[in-house]
C-alpha cells in the first residue's frame, strides 16, 4: 500500500498534484503541493509547470459560465497531454506514491468514454 496519496488535477493557477491524505499533508502540505517538494526530475517539472499554464486558457475569463472555450483539437490534446504526464508522475514518483486520476473534469465529451479491456 503506497504511503502518500497524491491526486493528478491541473487547477487554474496552481499546480497539479493535490494531497489526498494525512500522510502526504504532513509531508507537502495540504493542498496543491509545489513540485519541487517532490522526487521528481527537472526535465518533468518543467513538463508539468508548462501543462499547468495551460490551464488558464479553458475558460473565458470575462465569461467563466460559458465553460470550456477551447477548439476540440486543443481540448482533446490538451486532455491526452494530462494522461501522459499522470503516468510519468507515477512512474518518477513509485511504489511510494498512489497518484488518482483527477483529469475527468477537462476530457472533451467528444472523446469516446474508455472502455475496460480486462
Amino acid at each position: 500500500m503506497a504511503k502518500y496519496v497524491l491526486m493528478f488535477s491541473p487547477e487554474y493557477f496552481e499546480t497539479s498534484l493535490w494531497s489526498k491524505n494525512q500522510a502526504a499533508d504532513d509531508a507537502f502540505g495540504w493542498g496543491p503541493i509545489d513540485y519541487e517538494k517532490l522526487p521528481l526530475s527537472a526535465a518533468l517539472v518543467k513538463m508539468l509547470k508548462q501543462f499547468d499554464d495551460h490551464a488558464v486558457g479553458i475558460l473565458d475569463w470575462l465569461d467563466p459560465g460559458k465553460g470550456d472555450i477551447r477548439p476540440k483539437n486543443e481540448a482533446e490534446e490538451y486532455y491526452r497531454t494530462g494522461v501522459k504526464l499522470m503516468e510519468m508522475v507515477r512512474a518518477e514518483l513509485g511504489d511510494e506514491f498512489e497518484i488518482l486520476d483527477g483529469l475527468a473534469w477537462i476530457k472533451p465529451k467528444s472523446m469516446p468514454a474508455e472502455t475496460d479491456t480486462e
